[in-house]
This record gives structure tokens, C-alpha cells and sequence, in this order.
């Protein structure tokens, strides 16, 4: 899912806490595609797998927080693959996944990037 698709994304309406007007914290994990860049630290212009778990009220303003993250810090042409709310599921076995999920819950967002390079397709 490109940038543009991302912002037309129909989502579910805030969930509001009993009684307050503010919007309940939810917790989204989403599997990007993004080229590396000068920032990044790894090889320029090589495609990685980046998981992002981002804190937002809703999906639609989860998807535009982790794309301007991302570019924030030094990705490119992101494309988001796949993407969902994970709110209240119980820890990962895997130890970097849940490492991140937990920041996320304490700082906002977490970026978990997987070093291999992406191939290119034929």
C-alpha cells in the first residue's frame, strides 16, 4: 500500500473512553518495504523489511505517523504491506518483536528493521 492509498484508508470511527472525550491509546503493528537511505546506516538504496508498531487512536492516523517516521529517518519509497490493530494481544515469543512492541506502548513508536536485504524480482 502506497503513501496515497494509505490516506484513503476507511477506518473505524475513535474509541472513546467511558465518559471522557479523549481518544483511547491503540497500538499498531504494520510490515513496511522501504528503501535505505544516507541516515539509515545500512546500504544505500538497498530495500529492507521495516516492522513499525505506532500508538494512534486510530488505524488512519497510525499508517500516516509510521510513513513520516520512516522518512524522518532516512526511508524512502515505503510501502506499507500489511498492517493492524494489536491492542490487548498477548506478548510475542519472538524477543526483538516484543522489545519493540513494548517501546511503543512507553515512547509512541518503534521501528524494528530486518537486515537482510530485500531481494529484487525478475
Amino acid at each position: 500500500m502506497s503513501k496515497e492509498q494509505a490516506a484513503k484508508t476507511k477506518t473505524k470511527p475513535d474509541t472513546k473512553t467511558a465518559g471522557e472525550g479523549n481518544t483511547q491509546r491503540r497500538l499498531f503493528m504494520m510490515l513496511f518495504e522501504a528503501t535505505a537511505g544516507a541516515k539509515t546506516g545500512l546500504r544505500m538504496g538497498a530495500r529492507h523489511a521495516v516492522m513499525v508498531f505506532m500508538v494512534a487512536g486510530e488505524q488512519r492516523l497510525a499508517i500516516a505517523k509510521a510513513f513520516k517516521g520512516l522518512e524522518a529517518t532516512g526511508w524512502s519509497a515505503m510501502e506499507m504491506k500489511k498492517g493492524g490493530d494489536i491492542t490487548g494481544q498477548k506478548r510475542f515469543e519472538d524477543k526483538a518483536l516484543d522489545a519493540s512492541a513494548r517501546k511503543a506502548m512507553e515512547k509512541g513508536a518503534a521501528f524494528l528493521v530486518y537486515k537482510k536485504e530485500i531481494k529484487g524480482q525478475a
